[in-house]
């Protein structure tokens, strides 16, 4: 078999390696389960990897997909027989019109456009409104076409994103397919939350995890897709009306955003900042470390009451993750001693010397750390902060979320105090 051509996914070389091994070698499992952070690739790498066991290429010896057969046109303007792709959805009053409250016209529709949006842009990440999932009749419908065969060629290839968000029934009918597909069939199933996975399609799939991109990979795709210069300098020759103060704040936006190690998180953080999240999740914190019982009321109560209350806590609570980690990174790093910096590099770097990407330069400062803590004990916070938002992921009342977070950092933080 030719080798794999990896139009989509950036980096991710270990993957690539070891994904492109079996395509060439023709010793492709039936089912994987891509697993890592969210906007880390794994949709791209699914889409790359589809559209090569879909190419038809004449040129025996070419790399797959060739991006100009009928099969790779077809695949990629998402219109080919044998590639079927599901994603999670967040569904209104119109797209549930049918019988039983199946999918309308409406709702096939919604599917449709998504599908083809993300694998125009694998990176960029659907935003919902609400908490998504994965209609069953979407997953009924991608069943039977599985179980048909292939129409064209010899494979077929269905893409199954957010495995994780399935109900029951979802997943019920999702196994029958895992347990026995046809031959020349394969399944690529995608998820952040391996944990929450059921262990019988767990038992079905080979794992392949996605590990978090280096900053630099990631403030360089940034600089590229928004035609950001990496250099200060160049960047203000280009345009003579962009002060300096104005390019480091760009060039700030670019690290801050890639300090996450996610390429799809960071086009939507770029695009649309956290700073509003940052600092509900810094208010929060420092209410529970002065156990403030009623200003973290408070604060919870605004954070769940708005219409859009399931996007507000999870990004409050994502973010008071980052901020642990980085207060914790930055303590650790404030001994070292380093170079002399230049003002643009303190800016970038922070006066430690050593790069901030990892820790979000720019909003990580305002959060305070109890003096005794060291690692063991900002893990078991960690842990409970996570906890938080798998509740949220799995649908919990996000009122009911966040305080019982509240509680839990409340005697964390202040067990000395008690």
């Amino acid at each position: 078999m030719p080798a794999v051509k990896w139009n989509k996914l950036v980096a991710q070389e270990r993957v690539k390696d070891v994904l492109g091994r079996v395509f060439e070698s023709g010793a492709l499992g039936h089912a994987y389960l891509f697993c890592g952070e969210r906007g880390v690739g794994k949709f791209a790498a699914a889409v790359d990897l589809a559209m090569a066991v879909l190419c038809q290429c004449k040129d025996a010896a070419a790399p797959r997909p060739c991006g100009e057969c009928p099969s790779c046109r077809r695949a990629a303007a998402y219109s080919h027989p044998d590639l079927h792709v599901i994603m999670p959805l967040c569904l209104s009053a119109e797209h549930k019109g049918g019988e039983g409250g199946a999918l309308s016209e409406e709702g096939w529709a919604l599917a449709s456009a998504s599908v083809r949006a993300r694998i125009d842009d694998p990176y960029r990440l659907p935003r919902y409104d609400g908490i998504p999932h994965i209609p069953v009749e979407w997953v009924r419908e991608a069943d039977h076409a599985v179980m048909r065969g292939a129409v064209e060629g010899a494979s077929g290839v269905a893409i199954i994103d957010g495995v994780d968000t399935m109900k029951k029934e979802s997943a019920n009918a999702l196994l029958k397919t895992l347990e026995e597909p046809p031959p020349g069939m394969l399944l690529l199933l995608l998820t952040e939350r391996v944990h929450s996975v059921l262990p019988t399609i767990l038992s079905r799939c080979q794992t392949v995890r996605f590990p978090l991109l280096p900053p630099e990979v990631v403030g360089a795709e940034l600089c590229g897709r928004f035609g950001i210069s990496t250099s200060l300098n160049d960047r203000m020759a280009a345009n003579d009306r962009i002060t300096a103060d104005d390019s480091i704040t760009a060039s700030d936006r670019v690290a801050a955003a890639a300090a996450a190690g996610s390429l799809g998180l960071a086009i939507s953080e770029y695009e649309n900042p956290l700073d509003e999240y940052y600092g509900h999740a810094a208010s929060l914190w420092g209410d529970c470390l002065r156990g403030d019982w009623g200003a973290a009321a408070a604060t919870v109560d605004g954070l769940s009451s708005g219409k859009d209350s399931y996007n507000v806590c999870r990004n409050t609570v994502s973010c008071l993750i980052r901020l642990i980690r980085a207060a914790f990174l930055r303590r650790s790093l404030s001994e070292v001693e380093t170079r002399s910096l230049s003002e643009v590099e303190t800016r970038k770097f922070g006066q430690g010397g050593v790069s901030m990407n990892y820790i979000n330069p720019g909003v990580s400062g305002g959060l305070e750390l109890p003096a005794e803590y060291g690692p063991d004990e900002l893990s078991a916070v960690v842990r409970l902060v996570h906890g938080a938002l798998n509740g949220l992921d799995a649908r919990g009342n996000a009122l009911i979320v966040m305080a019982g977070l509240v509680c839990s950092l409340m005697e964390a933080l202040n067990v000395e105090k008690q």
